[in-house]
């Protein structure tokens, strides 16, 4: 008996369709052309022997550590050109890092220590900086502190640079202390503050380093040195801070002359001020209070414990009724503390 193979029809060997394209080799071919191309690098730049870091300053300059010539090349990013000589450096230059004030660093493996170098000038800035063994990689943090991994030494090397001081506001307060400054400069972490030589409290600074705030101390009327202390060293702005002498107003109240109780005219002997601080509320004791009647003195008198000063007025009567009252002045007065301000005042008289 024999069997019949039928043929697959065309239609059964024409490629299945696939949502969202042509179901056709030609197709199929449109898919496999639109694979990624390969990468290639369009030039190379000439450096120094065996670059191995690298790090962009923010104008967008690259500074390359050329290990092998001991030395930093610089390269123009928007030409692709090396820009100046190489700036020599420490041996075998590994790890190269920029820090918020533009300065970069490099790690040098072979000599154990960190090279820095000024980006505006391309000169190295300084003596190289001591670290553990066999630096190869560096990191510079917002408040410019260097953090440096030493291959060779199981440990990470910490450099802090010393303190600049800039600006201080304000530059002037109370000799009592409680001002609150703040203090403008770099590499300000971990700071404590002296003004005068005393210690300033409430210390606080900005991640970056570049701004710390303080309270005063209490201290001596005059200008004070101010001094700003890191692990990385000290810097002090001579005179920075003036201390005054603190002014307090002074309030001044008079009770009514009484110039009879009842007949036949019985006086009643005493005139009475109050001297008041009227910062603190409080009164004020030991200070002069001035008593007149127009052109007339009628005496003084000092305030006690109370800030009470009393004067008789038996025999001043008569000038009191003339002038319709009388009146009390306290002249102020300086103490190597506090200045304590003028005031008077002026009170009637009764005739119940």
């Amino acid at each position: 008996m024999s069997t019949s193979v039928q043929s697959p029809s065309p239609e059964l060997l024409r490629p299945a369709s696939l949502p969202g394209l042509v179901g056709s080799t030609a197709a199929a071919r449109e898919v496999t052309r639109a694979a990624a191309p390969t990468l290639m690098a369009v030039s190379t730049i000439p450096v120094g022997t065996n670059p191995v870091g690298l790090a962009v300053i923010p104008n967008g300059d690259l500074y390359v550590a050329n290990s092998g010539s001991a030395n930093v090349s610089t390269i123009d990013t928007a030409t692709d050109m090396v820009v100046g000589a190489a700036i020599p450096v420490g041996a075998n230059p590994w790890g190269i890092a920029v820090g918020p004030d533009g300065h970069a660093y490099t790690a040098n493996r072979g000599s154990n220590n960190v090279t820095v170098i000024d980006t505006t000038t391309n000169t190295v800035i300084g003596a190289p900086i001591p670290v553990g063994s066999q630096p190869i990689a560096l990191v510079v943090a917002p408040n410019n502190k260097v953090y440096v991994t030493n291959i060779a030494g199981a440990g990470v090397s910490v450099i802090q640079f010393p303190p600049t001081l800039s600006t201080i506001n304000p530059t002037s307060g109370s000799t009592e202390g409680g001002t609150v400054v703040t203090i403008t400069g770099t590499n300000l972490a971990g700071a404590s503050v002296t003004i005068g030589g005393n210690p300033a409290t409430g210390v606080t600074v900005n991640p970056a380093g570049t701004q710390l705030t303080a309270t005063t101390p209490p201290g001596a009327p005059g200008p004070a040195d101010v001094t700003v202390t890191t692990p990385g060293g000290s810097a002090t702005l001579a005179g920075g801070f003036t201390y005054v002498t603190p002014v307090h107003a002074t309030s001044l109240t008079a009770t009514p002359a009484l110039t009879k109780l009842f007949p036949p005219h019985v006086y009643f002997p005493f005139l009475n001020a109050t001297l008041t601080d009227q910062v603190t509320g409080l009164p004020v004791a030991g200070q002069t209070i001035t008593f007149t009647a127009g052109a007339h003195n009628l005496g003084s008198a000092i305030t006690d414990a109370q800030g009470v000063a009393r004067v008789n007025e038996t025999l001043t009567l008569t000038l009191i009724l003339l002038n319709g009252g009388y009146d009390v002045s306290f002249a102020g007065v300086s103490t190597p503390t506090l200045i304590l301000s003028p005031s008077s005042a002026h009170a009637g008289a009764i005739e119940p």
